[in-house]
């Protein structure tokens, strides 16, 4: 932040209209503000400070406090400045509460504080207002602008009158706020707020898990897990003897099914071999169509021993067709051959009579070589003198581009700076995006946690309601069930009196009392209590006990929910503020502003890299084409001159070719057709003497086909007559009447094969019939029918009294593999409580190291501010030894502070002269003023060099240099120079006279009667 421009109107000693425009100053100015003591030096800073943040430097007096008792009743005590921050220029105007006179009438009336922002034009008018009127939100706006409130700004912006050493001798937890703000160091604190949270977590997490192992042991009808090892040990026992019992009846079982099933097996036997001896009548029912068959195949197969001629006959006939179409295939190939031999005749005259051409075309081709070789040569010639020109053209233009693309360059360098130094304002203006989207983003998340706990509350309010409601009604069913219990037990005993009383006889005595008289003995009542239906009334009141008490623990637990539900929402609402109230679209919103203002801030910073990349390739290439440039000039007269040489021996060689001749081109065209054509007609004639010689051949093979088909043919016919006898012979020989009575005896394969597949499959069943009837007559031999119905009894008998023992015995392995599961759920259980123990002991010491709550109590954050201070000191110390003449310097504290107070950021002054490291309270004055200066130039240092959004271009120190001597006054001035021409406004006020001679340029302030007055002195005129 840098001033300026001031104004005061009837602030503190100044009665009438001040301005101080710090522009005059100059660039970074060092300068003086001097006058008498009241003369009103510090009320500057006062002013500069309640027009930010509405305090004054020492936060002693309140704004209402600061009006000149000699100013006029009409003229409102107001302070506007004027200040530029990242680029852009505020203005902002604040009006403390005063009374002032009324518009109308007599009296006064109460003027409200009042406060407005502005954003500034580059002419310095008023632009975009930020604050209309209200103070907090100015206040606001002021610090998210600054990144420092109130208390910081005094401490490392403004080092105010009797507070120089606040920032020197503050407290660590002091100091912390301050460093972190500078340094946005939030991030290591949001990391001690998630270490702790996932500690608190994970505790909860045991805790409930606990309470999950108790509610196993409940859902098992289990008081403790020694009540649990102690029923499991003794259902061992019992387990087995069930299992030897259902064992033995299974076994007995067993015995009966194998007598029914043996049983069973022999009268299947005697079933069986009852339907073998059906089906074996059946199937010789066959007999007459397997006869039939028979006889089928016996004259296929006689008809089968004449195959041989029948096809030999067949064969001649197709042998015979064949030789036929060869013999007229042959004819019609041979006519067709004597035609080609005609035409091949003819072109052969015709080709002989083209090739007689032939020595006239060689000589017009010999002349064209001569012609095409001086045509080749004007040819080169005129490539080359094109190239020249080309090339001289070329140069020309290039010499031209090079020249613009020279203007050019100059005229982007100057774009580029303007773009720079647009960029570089708008990356300024935006430096805070990230650190405010951080912030945001973490609202945002604990915004979406605080919805998400209000629908949890309301679902828990849901469940806290119903198991409020089940609780009733438990707590109903469980009176009712121990009343009804209460009413059957006492039925039961008086059925018992009563059933006592039936035994009684005369002067028998009375087993209850003794008594020989019986004067009124129990009655028995209509409704008979047994002891099964007492025990049934007390085991449904014991299940509505254990039922009650479960709804009694659910509703324990939901309250317990209830209860950290409710601190956790509380935690919400504290950290989200003002926040917690808005919609969460809002936040959705500024999320998203900030992401893009973000966004935008990195495409800047890389645009920027960019920018800064083209200038410095801009420059390097307006160098090289500049020189570039200094070469080209001579290589394109080099170019026009042998441009020009070609052209004549072009012209030279042009006038000795015929008109006709001297294109190459077409020359050498007229060339290729010559020996086109010569080729052609030399081919043609060779082609031609040999189309006559083949055609000749294929005539000679086509005569000599025909001749040997007509050879075939005769003695296909000569077979034809041979085959026809031997069928005929044959045929006569056989059987069978005549053709027709063969064709109908003939059987194909796929016939005869099913014919023989269904006499042997007759003949293998009816085997197999006959063979299992002689087996099973030999097995069964003497023996008779079973009676199925006993046994069948007998077996159902030994099942039903396995099943009994099998139900005993599961139910006693059920409760056993019930008791198992659950106490292997409870070793599941401890060991998963195990693991949380031992996730806690790693995040809980993490959550203790990382919030300082072991060693020597020093947090993440503080940590990390430590080694920031650190490097603050190692600045602060270069200034303090050469201010004490090298005996001095600033360290950390290294030993925990005492008690529970937090540490980590104490600071100790090292005296060379002594050896030893003492505290900073121990500084004289004069020591103490250059400490803290010191300090404040070095925490300027370092906060700019870390750029975190917070930019310290600015300080002002009022009074402590009267307490150094000459030489310490001569080193704090010549390191304040320094500062200066890094960049800095400096700002002393001060009455040592000398300073007045060191620092020409001056704000002097005046006094009077009327009012204090200022002047700026040494600014030399523009």
């Amino acid at each position: 932040m840098t001033p300026l421009a001031l104004t005061m109107q009837a602030f503190g000693p100044f009665a009438a209209i001040e301005t101080i425009d710090f522009a005059q100053l100059g660039k970074s100015p060092l300068f003086l503000i001097n006058g008498p003591t009241g003369a009103g030096k510090s009320s500057i800073l006062d002013a500069i400070c309640f027009a930010l943040y509405g305090q004054t430097t020492g936060d002693e007096r309140s704004g209402t406090q600061m009006r000149c008792d000699q100013a006029g009743a009409s003229l409102l005590t107001e302070v506007s400045l004027d200040f530029y921050l990242r680029g852009t220029a505020y203005r902002v105007r604040r009006v403390p509460q005063q009374e002032r006179p009324k518009a109308r009438g007599e009296g006064t009336t109460t003027q409200s504080a009042e406060a407005q922002l502005w954003k500034l034009t580059r002419a310095g008018e008023e632009d975009e207002c930020l604050v209309a009127r209200s103070v907090n939100d100015a206040n606001a706006q002021v610090q998210a602008l600054l990144g420092l409130d109130a208390s910081q700004f005094r401490q490392v912006m403004v080092l105010p009158q009797g507070k120089f050493r606040e920032l020197l001798l503050a407290e660590s937890k002091d100091r912390e706020k301050i460093f972190s703000q500078l340094f946005q160091t939030h991030i290591f604190q949001r990391i001690e707020e998630r270490l702790r949270t996932q500690a608190n977590q994970i505790e909860r997490a045991v805790n409930d898990h606990r309470q999950h192992i108790r509610g196993i042991l409940t859902g098992g009808a289990l008081e403790s897990e020694s009540a649990l090892e102690q029923e499991w040990q003794a259902l061992i026992p019992q387990v087995a003897s069930a299992l030897q019992a259902f064992e033995t009846a299974q076994q007995r079982r067993r015995q009966a099914d194998k007598q029914r099933d043996d049983a069973q097996a022999l009268q299947r036997q005697f079933e069986a071999r009852d339907a073998l001896a059906a089906d074996k009548a059946r199937h010789l029912e066959q007999q007459g169509s397997i006869t039939q068959a028979q006889h089928r195949l016996m004259r296929a197969m006689r008809a089968q021993a004449l195959r041989p001629q029948r096809t030999a006959l067949l064969q001649a006939k197709e042998a015979q067709a064949s030789a036929q179409a060869e013999q007229h295939q042959a004819r019609a190939a041979l006519a067709a051959q004597q035609a080609h031999a005609q035409h091949a005749q003819q072109a052969l005259e015709a080709a002989r009579q083209r090739s007689e051409e032939l020595p006239a075309l060689r000589e017009r081709h010999r002349q064209l070589g001569e012609f095409i070789h001086k045509g080749q040569q004007l040819s080169e010639l005129q490539a080359r003198l094109a190239n020249a020109q080309d090339a001289w053209q070329k140069a020309g233009d290039a010499l031209k581009r090079d020249e613009a693309r020279l203007e050019s360059i100059r005229q982007q360098g100057e774009a580029t700076g303007t773009r720079l130094e647009q960029l570089q304002e708008e990356f300024q203006r935006l430096a805070s995006a990230p650190s405010a989207l951080e912030r945001h983003e973490q609202l945002h998340a604990q915004r979406q946690e605080l919805a998400t706990l209000d629908r949890q509350g309301q679902e828990l309010a849901a469940q806290r309601q119903r198991a409020s409601e089940a609780l009733g009604q438990r707590q109903d069913e469980a009176t009712r069930a121990e009343r009804y219990a209460t009413e059957q037990e006492m039925r039961w005993h008086q059925g018992q009196a009563a059933a006592l009383a039936l035994t009684l006889a005369y002067q028998a005595p009375c087993p209850v009392c003794g008594s020989l008289e019986h004067p009124a003995p129990a009655a028995q009542g209509d409704e008979v209590v047994t002891q099964a239906q007492v025990e049934t009334a007390r085991a449904a009141q014991e299940s509505a006990r254990q039922a009650l008490e479960k709804a009694q623990r659910q509703q324990a637990q939901l309250a317990q929910q209830s209860s950290y539900h409710h601190e956790q929402r509380q935690r919400l609402l504290e950290q989200l503020g003002t926040w917690a109230e808005q919609p969460l679209a809002a936040l959705d919103n500024a999320c998203a502003r900030l992401r893009e203002q973000a966004r935008r801030r990195l495409d800047v910073e890389r645009e920027i890299a960019e920018q800064h990349a083209a200038r410095q390739g801009l420059r390097r290439e307006w160098g090289a084409l500049d020189k570039a440039l200094k070469a080209q000039r001579p290589a394109v007269e080099t170019a026009r001159e042998e441009a020009l040489r070609l052209e004549s021996q072009r012209d030279q060689l042009s006038q000795a070719l015929p008109d006709d001749a001297r294109d190459p081109e077409i020359l050498r065209r007229t060339l290729t057709d010559l020996e086109q054509q010569i080729t052609t007609r030399e081919k043609q004639w060779e082609q031609a003497q040999q189309a006559l010689a083949d055609n000749q051949t294929r005539l000679a093979r086509a005569e000599e086909q025909l001749s040997g088909a007509s050879q075939r043919l005769e003695r296909s016919e000569q077979a034809v007559e041979k085959a026809q006898a031997e069928w005929q012979a044959a045929l006569t020989q056989s059987p069978f009447e005549d053709e027709a009575a063969f064709d109908a005896a003939r059987l194909d394969d796929a016939e005869s094969q099913r014919l023989t597949a269904q006499i042997d499959a007759y003949q293998r069943r009816l085997a197999e019939l006959e063979g299992a009837l002689q087996s099973y007559h030999a097995q069964l031999g003497e023996q008779t029918p079973p009676d199925m119905p006993a046994l069948g009894a007998l077996s159902d008998a030994a099942q039903a009294e396995e099943q009994a023992r099998l139900d005993e015995w599961r139910a006693l392995d059920g409760r056993r593999g019930t008791l198992e599961n659950i106490r292997r759920t409870l070793a599941d259980a401890h060991a998963a409580q195990a693991e949380l123990e031992a996730q806690y002991r790693l995040w809980g010491t993490l959550s203790e190291i990382a919030n300082g709550r072991t060693g020597h109590r020093i947090s993440l954050q503080r940590f990390v501010l430590g080694v920031l201070l650190d490097d603050v000191l190692i600045q602060a110390s270069e200034r303090l030894v050469r201010m004490s003449r090298g005996r001095y310097q600033l360290v950390r504290r290294e030993d925990p502070s005492k008690g529970n107070k937090a540490s980590g950021l104490e600071l100790d002054v090292a005296d060379t002269y002594t050896g030893k490291n003492r505290p900073v309270a121990t500084l004289s004055g004069g020591e103490s003023f250059m400490a803290a200066l010191a300090l404040a130039l070095g925490l300027s240092d370092v906060v700019q060099a870390y750029a975190g959004g917070i930019h310290l271009d600015t300080l002002f120190i009022d009074e402590g240099f009267g307490s150094l001597d000459q030489d310490a006054l001569d080193q704090a001035i010549s390191m304040l120079s320094e500062l200066q021409m890094g960049g800095r406004m400096i700002g002393i006020i001060s009455h040592v006279s000398e300073l007045k001679e060191q620092m020409p340029v001056r704000i002097d302030v005046r006094a009077s009667r009327q009012g204090s007055t200022i002047e700026v002195q040494g600014v030399r005129a523009s």
